[in-house]
């Protein structure tokens, strides 16, 4: 009998915020399935260093009361809870740890600095493909960096006292003894130079949003958005504050009232920690600590989780044989394709994503269904990639509403691949009617000389006659004519 893969809770108590996020198993295709964050504000006493409230212990044992519940209502009983820079700094810490203990009847971690640190540099490894740089993680009490190097092993550089909490307790982000307070933290920090920068935290999420915004960037997923350092900080400086250093108001619809409280903060740490390093590349993420916990867990951290992930959508419409024979096939001709393996790989396990949707709306479902699935390990332009791939599975129109925003994000040679993909997944669907693709070990494909795809088929021609099959080359030539131009 398959032994189940348990799944995972995180509980992550920092100065800020407590926060509980479910994990569907432990694995690198793992999902969030439930994700919850509490306002709690220990840091509050962050610059002094004294004690956890009385009141703030009682209020973070009834949210602590709740996250368990509901954890063991669901049947999850994996739960991991830690703490972190409030709770370093506080004379009280034990005392006020071994009263939540005895209350809940858990253990909970006060992680140090470079644990935490470390965490962070985890979770970004968990959910980028070959992240290699710094890793800051800017929080409520302090901001941790560590370095990731060509072979994945992790630095703890330095944790900073710079974090919101700090800096607001010292007074408004105009004044001058914050910004000498965040100058003078970052003194004779060698960082190195000419570094990627890998962004951890809400208030950097925040302002990856207000970029967004500031770009009209139509799809808002957060995770791997990437940006030229220089020019992202004089964007944000020129279009997103007013003289008081607060937020344009215009912005409030795009993150909210607290993060925009922040944003000027964190604007200032990462203004310095770019000169000290010389950061050219910014990598915004999703991830942090609670996913760094996660990969601690994971046995097999080789696989590719991209894959996974797009294996576990497909695992109902497609199977490991299915797509052995149709990537046998594809590898096997002399079609061009600018387009990495990896996505090609992806396409041919998705290519009968929309099977139980509605014709009408097959395309669309397609198209939306890759644009806006939490993938990891897949860059931007990929993503846009792959979901034309699908979109062009179902469909050979290039002027649909749909699809023509998108289809200018990519250069019109790979528009052309993606048809040409596209449309012969749709041939073979045909082929093998979906259910017998064993059938495309009887065909070639070959470009001939006059640049035009034939099939050949080592059995009955019949396998390869039809209208649907005919429209689909006339269509896959068609792109093969824009492809060479």
């Amino acid at each position: 009998m398959k032994k189940k893969n348990k799944s995972l809770a995180v509980i992550d108590i920092g100065s800020s915020s407590i926060r509980l996020v479910i994990f569907e198993k432990i694995s690198y295709s793992a999902q969030i399935i439930f994700n919850e964050k509490n306002t709690l504000n220990l840091g509050s006493m962050i610059n002094s260093g004294e004690f956890i409230e009385e009141r703030k212990a009682l209020e973070l044992l009834s949210l602590l009361k709740r996250f368990i519940s509901l954890c063991k209502n669901l049947k999850k009983e994996n739960i991991h809870i830690f703490a972190s820079a409030a709770f370093r700094i506080a004379k009280n810490k034990y005392e006020i740890k071994t009263f939540l203990e005895r209350n809940l009847g858990v253990s909970i971690k006060i992680i140090s600095e470079e644990e935490e640190g470390i965490l962070s540099a985890k979770g970004v490894l968990f959910s980028h493909r070959n992240p290699i740089g710094l890793v800051g993680d800017f929080g409520g009490g302090s901001f941790e960096l560590t370095d990731i190097n060509e072979l994945k092993r992790i630095k703890f550089l330095k944790s900073l006292s710079v974090g919101h909490l700090v800096l607001r307790n010292l007074g408004r982000s105009t004044d001058e003894k914050v910004f000498k307070y965040i100058k003078n933290s970052f003194k004779n920090l060698s960082l190195g130079s000419n570094q990627n920068f890998y962004a951890v935290g809400g208030s950097f999420r925040a302002l990856a949003k207000a970029h967004m915004s500031i770009k009209n960037q139509d799809l808002k997923i957060i995770q791997d958005y990437q940006v030229d350092a220089k020019i992202f900080l004089s964007e944000i400086k020129e279009k997103i504050f007013v003289k008081s250093g607060e937020v344009n108001k215009i912005f409030l619809n795009e993150i909210s009232k607290s993060r925009a409280e922040i944003i000027p903060y964190s604007i200032m740490v990462l203004e310095n920690l770019i000169k000290i390093a010389k950061v050219k590349k910014i990598f915004f993420t999703n991830s942090g600590a609670r996913e760094g916990v996660l990969y601690n867990l994971i046995k097999k951290k080789n696989d590719d989780p991209f894959i996974l992930n797009v294996k576990n959508i497909a695992k109902d419409t497609m199977c490991k044989d299915d797509v052995k024979n149709i990537l046998k096939l594809l590898d096997s001709s002399n079609i061009p394709f600018a387009i990495n393996k990896r996505i090609i790989k992806a396409a041919c396990w998705l290519t009968n994503i929309s099977a139980s949707v509605h014709p009408e709306y097959r395309r669309v479902f397609a198209l939306e269904r890759i644009l806006y699935n939490q993938f990891y390990h897949i860059e931007r332009e990929e993503r846009y990639i792959l979901s034309l791939i699908l979109y062009f599975r179902y469909s050979n129109s290039i002027k649909d509403k749909f699809v023509s925003s998108y289809s200018k994000k990519i250069s019109s040679r790979k528009l052309s691949n993606c048809r040409i993909l596209g449309q012969l997944l749709r041939v073979f669907h045909h082929i093998s009617g979906r259910l017998n693709y064993s059938q495309l070990n009887k065909i070639e494909i070959k470009v001939n000389k006059k640049n035009k795809i034939e099939l050949i088929c080592s059995e009955k021609k019949v396998l390869i006659s039809g209208q649907s099959i005919e429209r689909g080359i006339r269509n896959i030539n068609e792109a093969l004519k824009n492809y060479n131009k």
